[in-house]
């Protein structure tokens, strides 16, 4: 008896201590959020679930805005590549169907494909085409159809041999998307919205480009001259493959059902992971999404936002590590000051940088007046200052930066933070 009362007791405590760690996480997210949200950086919605418990579930708007930059629980996000979610499931469930194989290669697709016979479909599908990130000059096209998308794919050079590397590829989903449109039967449009979008129950969720009018509708924003401003109509009609708009609720609804072989046998949903995690994430001009799915932790995150200036890469890293009880630090106000740094070290940061991720991104950085500019591929000119010898920032309030380092070789390095990712470059000239 008394053996059983320990049991009992053992087990209500390890309850109770679930359920202490549970509301402590909560209120640590939903203070994380309120912060980000008070400095100006964060205007969206955030889901967070751990062991199938919702811990945060919440809107969170920058105060003192226009009502346009406002949302609630019902509005809809543009989620640019968290789409590649849906666009891996569709490959994935062509080849549960034998319709492909994911060994298949791109020639059978797409006869006259260079490096067609050596790419397959899993590489495309896990980012080991070895095709670059973007299409050439991506920029100047507003509209594009699939067709002249891969007619453009076919001119790209192949950064490593197919099956040897990772690098993530918008390129080779593009392929994928067009793999989809001549394998299914009724075409890629239907294939998604009867396998996915029906099957899924995911009442506000669809292909924006081919959306008539959609209600609660999270128009984009994004920082200009530290004032709050509407995107371009030109930035939310993209070409991209898969530009669907979803909630947070659908895309929280998705990860629940994923793994439970109701619509796709589990074994090949888990293919959807590699090494347990399923993770993408998604910006463009006035938008931030992310989907994270933990099978280990069974952590899920989900966000979305209609305000592309905040901190991606510090924001998703923060929140994991708290869920984890690791140390993270809660936003606070950010005030660099600038230096004074002597021309002669100035001057060793001066010339081109390549962005390693995608070879056709550049940057010249030139001294003038005693300050080092930046100007990306597209001319736009930004003036920076330094915080150090190395780093250097253009916003005082933002945790975005620019820091050089000396390179083997005798050159510097230029490695950009933006919106908390790091970019690494390489110099050219």
């Amino acid at each position: 008896m008394k053996h059983l009362v320990f049991i009992l007791i053992l087990i209500f405590s390890v309850d109770l201590s679930a359920q202490k760690n549970t509301g402590k996480h909560a209120k640590e997210l939903d203070k994380y959020f309120t912060a980000l949200t008070d400095l100006g950086k964060f205007n969206g919605n955030v889901l967070v679930s751990q062991d199938g418990q919702i811990l945060l579930d919440q809107s969170y708007n920058i105060l003192g805005k226009a009502n346009d930059l406002n949302v609630n629980q019902k509005s809809t996000f543009i989620i640019a590549s968290v789409s590649k979610v849906f666009i891996k499931y569709g490959i994935l469930k062509l080849a549960e169907q034998g319709k492909i194989k994911l060994s298949d290669h791109l020639n059978t697709f797409i006869p006259d494909f260079p490096a067609g016979n050596k790419i397959s479909v899993e590489n495309l599908l896990y980012h080991q085409s070895g095709l670059p990130r973007e299409i050439k000059d991506y920029e100047k096209y507003e509209s594009l159809s699939l067709e002249k998308t891969i007619e453009l794919a076919k001119a790209e050079k192949l950064q490593f041999e197919p099956g040897t590397n990772t690098l993530y590829s918008n390129v080779g989903y593009f392929i994928l998307h067009y793999i989809i449109d001549k394998s299914a039967e009724k075409g890629y449009q239907h294939f998604i919205e009867n396998e996915i979008i029906k099957k899924y129950q995911l009442k506000n969720t669809g292909e924006f480009n081919s959306a008539h009018s959609l209600s609660n509708f999270a128009y984009g924003f994004d920082r200009e001259a530290g004032k709050i401003i509407p995107i371009s109509q030109t930035s939310i009609n993209r070409f991209e493959t898969g530009n669907y708009y979803s909630t947070t609720a659908d895309l929280y609804s998705f990860s629940k059902k994923l793994l439970s072989g109701e619509n796709m046998k589990k074994e090949q949903a888990l293919k959807m992971f590699k090494d347990g995690l399923l993770i993408q994430a998604g910006g463009r001009p006035g938008y931030r999404a992310y989907y994270y799915q933990n099978l280990k932790s069974k952590i899920t995150f989900i966000f979305t936002s209609n305000f592309s200036d905040m901190p991606f890469q510090k924001v998703t890293e923060d929140v994991i590590s708290l869920l984890e009880d690791k140390p993270y630090t809660v936003p606070k106000e950010i005030n660099k000051k600038a230096i004074t740094v002597s021309d002669d070290i100035l001057k060793k940061y001066t010339g081109q940088f390549t962005l390693d991720l995608d070879q056709s991104q550049t940057f010249t950085v030139t001294l003038e007046n005693h300050f080092l500019y930046i100007t990306d591929k597209g001319g736009e000119k930004t003036k920076i200052y330094p915080e150090s010898e190395t780093s250097f920032f253009d916003t005082p309030d933002s945790e975005d930066s620019y820091t050089f380092s000396l390179q083997s070789n005798g050159t510097y390095a230029l490695t950009i933070i933006s919106t908390g990712i790091p970019l690494k470059t390489t110099r050219t000239k």
